[in-house]
């Protein structure tokens, strides 16, 4: 029995069970498994910088990773579904039935369970022995959690461009003001009432932090509703009033002048899943953050956020590479290597809005030169009193 085959058969069965799967399929497979990918999504989130075939959650919420084979390749296969023990409660080999019986018994002993696949689909499913708790179930989860809310977050959250994040908040004031708009109209709307001309920017932002639809005309959504709420109460009522808001923090953070907008914009970032798991990460290193140390923690226990919120784009694969080959240690301490993948921006803009919102305290200096001149030891990252 070929490998599609297989896989056919393991997402009947996983749709029976009530489970939510994503499937992970090379683009140069596409027409192979063209049934695969017509029956579900796909994903691109690794472990240990691999993808595997299935992934996602149990009908009890809890992460379950398949490596799918036909009845070759299983010695690859028992590989790869041992190695996604490290990012799922749950990992499994999947076979053509006759194949992975005897390999099952070895399995199940190393905490991986098996799935027999005959002509007529699942013909035996073996549990592991145990659900494992890993160190980078949490990173797993949180990426699945974005990918399943995905109409909800628009975006990588150290993508967003602009330093104030107050400024995120004016396309929800203006959608609440004016009712649904569409981009440009909303672009003119911040450009006329707002004086602020990065108005594709500002609504990228929101749309990341799940405050306006992605689709056009934007309207806002529950979290966006209940921001523009929130504002209304603390007497912004219009762009003008936050506009004026805004002109108050100059030289200053919001979280120091209008902490109630700080905690509000905070909660705003925190409910996005990449950043819950960084600002996790960021806590265990505390009070004090040397950058270097942070990244080695990400690459460690979060590497998904690492590659999704950390690297550019060019940079992801090159992580990817390294991560895949137990080069992980490069990644932080290989100047050459961390200077090249990490995003500028998470070392100015990002920097500044979480100062901003008081993550990080007011002395946290920002970088906002090139990449090659930055000196960790001389900015470290500093968590604010809370």
């Amino acid at each position: 029995m070929n490998e599609a085959a297989v896989f056919s058969g393991v997402l009947t069965e996983l749709e029976e069970r009530n489970y939510d799967p994503l499937v992970h399929v090379p683009e140069a497979h596409a027409e192979t498994y063209a049934d695969v990918l017509d029956r579900a999504e796909q994903h691109r989130i690794t472990i240990r910088g691999r993808y595997p075939d299935v992934l996602g959650f149990t009908e009890t919420d809890r992460v379950f990773a398949v490596e799918v084979k036909g009845d070759e390749g299983l010695l690859r296969g028992m590989g790869q579904a041992l190695t996604y023990q490290r990012g799922a409660h749950v990992s499994y080999l999947a076979a053509e039935a006759t194949a992975v019986e005897g390999h099952a018994d070895l399995l199940h002993a190393k905490g991986v369970g098996t799935i027999g696949v005959g002509d007529g689909g699942v013909t035996a499913w073996r549990d592991p022995p145990a659900a494992e708790s890993t160190a980078e179930v949490a990173d797993v989860r949180g990426q699945l959690s974005l990918r399943a809310g995905g109409a909800e977050f628009g975006g990588d959250v150290t993508t967003l461009s602009l330093a104030q994040p107050l400024n995120y908040l004016a396309p929800v004031v203006a959608v609440d003001r004016h009712g649904p708009l569409h981009r440009d109209e909303l672009g003119d709307v911040l450009a006329e009432e707002y004086g602020f001309g990065a108005g594709d920017a500002a609504v990228a932002g929101a749309r990341a932090l799940g405050l306006l639809t992605t689709a056009t005309p934007h309207e806002l959504t529950d979290q966006g509703d209940l921001a523009a709420t929130v504002l209304r109460g603390y007497g912004v009522e219009d762009l003008d009033d936050l506009r004026l808001r805004k002109d108050e923090t100059r030289g200053r953070t919001v979280a120091a002048v209008h902490e109630p907008l700080a905690v509000l914009l905070r909660n705003c970032f925190t409910r996005h899943p990449e950043f819950g798991l960084l600002l996790e990460a960021l806590r265990k290193e505390g009070p004090r953050v040397h950058f270097l140390d942070l990244l080695e923690r990400l690459v460690r226990e979060y590497p998904n956020v690492f590659l999704g919120a950390v690297c550019t784009a060019r940079g992801r694969e090159r992580a990817r590479t390294l991560i895949e080959r137990g080069e992980t240690a490069r990644l932080y301490g290989d100047r050459d290597v961390w200077a090249d993948v990490v995003r500028n921006n998470v070392l100015f803009n990002f920097v500044q809005q979480l100062k901003h919102v008081g993550v990080l305290a007011s002395e946290t200096r920002s970088h906002g030169r090139a990449m090659a001149e930055y000196d960790p030891d001389e900015k470290p990252w500093v968590l604010a009193e809370r």
